[in-house]
């Protein structure tokens, strides 16, 4: 939110329609508040927590594109660059923008058909999915719509003023979101 002040002003502007300045957002209001769902796929989309999905094995030899795959190969998904997939997210693929996910009506879409209405692949795929997605989404929703509704989070000042230039890929390291 600090790297896009416009994102967070339109969060907030959505919260201040729906929920006011009286009482907290609750789970009740996540259909109301599209834009902050918007945020949660559009984090995990963008940085997700394992760049690299969790290895699994085949289970039985395959073929896959004309390559042969044989039964006990140890398999990885490079979630970074399905994340990244112009075919599938654009030609700003790489940038942060969840209204990727928004209608010309603010309403929250689904995404790609293989995300399975994730928008992203941060979970995982098929039956093998990370079975606490749902926790995870609900918990990043609360905690942003809270957080966006008490506060307005902005880049720190140095001793003249001014703001700190903010480098949004250094927390990438070693394989792993920090």
């Amino acid at each position: 939110m600090i790297t896009h002040p416009e994102f967070q002003k339109r969060a907030q502007d959505q919260l201040d329609a729906v929920v006011g300045r009286s009482r907290t957002p609750t789970f009740a209001d996540i259909l109301s508040l599209p834009y902050i769902q918007a945020l949660v796929k559009e984090s995990l989309r963008w940085r997700p927590a394992l760049p690299v999905s969790i290895p699994h094995a085949t289970t039985e030899d395959d073929w896959y594109e004309g390559a042969f795959i044989p039964k006990g190969t140890i398999c990885l998904v490079n979630l970074w660059q399905c994340h990244r997939d112009h075919a599938a997210y654009g030609n700003d693929a790489a940038s942060f923008n969840p209204e990727r996910f928004l209608d010309e009506q603010g309403r929250l879409i689904l995404g790609p058909v293989e995300t399975r209405d994730d928008g992203h692949s941060a979970y995982g795929f098929g039956r093998r999915a990370c079975v606490g997605k749902h926790v995870a989404n609900d918990s990043l929703f609360i905690s942003i719509a809270t957080v966006l509704w008490a506060a307005r989070l902005e880049r720190p000042l140095d001793e003249h003023g001014k703001e700190v230039p903010l480098d949004i890929d250094t927390p990438v390291d070693t394989g792993m979101v920090l």
